[in-house]
């Protein structure tokens, strides 16, 4: 996942395209994220700003993700945002990537995007229900037969307070 950056270099400004999907795997270690199995797809321009490279794109893939309520299978589109700026320079400012010179390797930049970009929670559906805490039983296909007027045994402390000032 390399851009040669010579057409960049040769006009000041002057945003080049770039477009490429590779399977995920390509990215090096990435068993355990739910997008291991599927295509990474990256778009964007890159441009000289005089001084260094700037790349800007869009990372896409897509996953199977457990809900974090049910624990169903959800299927996830990833979109995250790609903006780095690569430079030759012997002294870079801690913003500014290294490269060699004739391309950037955007592999591991793209591995850290998704990475980072990792959803904290995922949903099947914006109400869901989770399941019982005393039998397991998933909410969302309806109810259970446990009793809903059980106590926190943590809590049960404070309603015996309760029932002593009655």
């Amino acid at each position: 996942m390399k851009l040669q950056v010579e057409e960049a270099l040769k006009e000041e400004g002057r945003k080049v395209p770039f477009s490429f999907q590779k399977p995920a795997a390509d990215l090096g270690d990435v068993d355990a994220f739910p997008w291991k199995n599927h295509v990474v797809a990256v778009e964007g321009a890159f441009w000289s700003d005089g001084t260094h490279i700037v790349v800007k794109g869009t990372v896409r893939t897509s996953g199977m993700y457990a809900c974090s309520r049910c624990l169903m299978p959800v299927s996830v589109d990833r979109n995250a945002t790609l903006s780095e700026v690569y430079g030759t320079e012997a002294e870079l400012p801690d913003d500014v990537l290294p490269y060699n010179g004739e391309y950037i390797d955007l592999t591991e930049t793209i591995r850290e995007t998704l990475i980072l970009s990792e959803p904290m929670k995922v949903l099947c559906q914006p109400d869901c229900k989770g399941l019982c805490p005393q039998c397991g039983a998933n909410l969302n296909e309806g109810p259970c037969s446990c009793p809903t007027d059980r106590i926190d045994p943590r809590l049960a402390v404070l309603g015996d307070l309760l029932k002593s000032k009655h």
